[in-house]
């Protein structure tokens, strides 16, 4: 009985290790929401990469959580659009728990509560995610341009807000 749980301890340490994000996986988890963010057709690589990694990385999940939010707003059916865009919520609430003081997975979550329509009632953690969401922008980060040019064009923000990014 003992040799068979130590065989299930190393399966399970192997397999966090494989699924392991590395460097060389951030790199193209980013340039993949590059794409996704203005073309349709980047979406679903965006999704499916960061799904692999999702179960083991927080960040890797508040991604997962941002291509299933893209999908929604790609979508023409509004069912479909409610649903994935509460599989979003979840995944970017999820990830938050898991690591609540990442920056970058609160301006995932800001970014994503400030695209819904209120009606849905998805709004309910800009307040707290906002100061955090800007601190991101400011901090040195391979997407910092894209977290300004999205509080530029932020209407949640005064011009004071806007000028302290710039």
């Amino acid at each position: 009985m003992l040799q068979n749980l130590s065989r299930r301890v190393l399966l399970c340490t192997l397999l966090i290790f494989v699924s392991a994000t590395t460097p060389q996986d951030w790199i193209v988890i980013r340039t993949l929401y590059r794409q996704a963010l203005t073309s349709e057709m980047g979406i679903l690589p965006l999704e499916t990469k960061t799904k692999t990694h999702a179960g083991s990385d927080a960040l890797a999940k508040a991604y997962y959580g941002t291509a299933l939010a893209l999908r929604a707003r790609a979508s023409i059916s509004p069912t479909s659009k409610l649903s994935l865009a509460s599989q979003a919520q979840q995944q970017l609430n999820a990830a938050v728990i898991l690591q609540p003081k990442n920056l970058e997975i609160r301006f995932l979550r800001y970014s994503f509560e400030y695209g819904t329509p209120s009606l849905i009632n998805m709004k309910k953690n800009m307040a707290v995610d906002k100061p955090l969401a800007l601190q991101f922008a400011k901090n040195p980060s391979p997407i910092k341009d894209i977290a300004i040019a999205f509080f530029t064009g932020c209407d949640q923000l005064s011009e004071a807000e806007k000028s302290a990014l710039r």
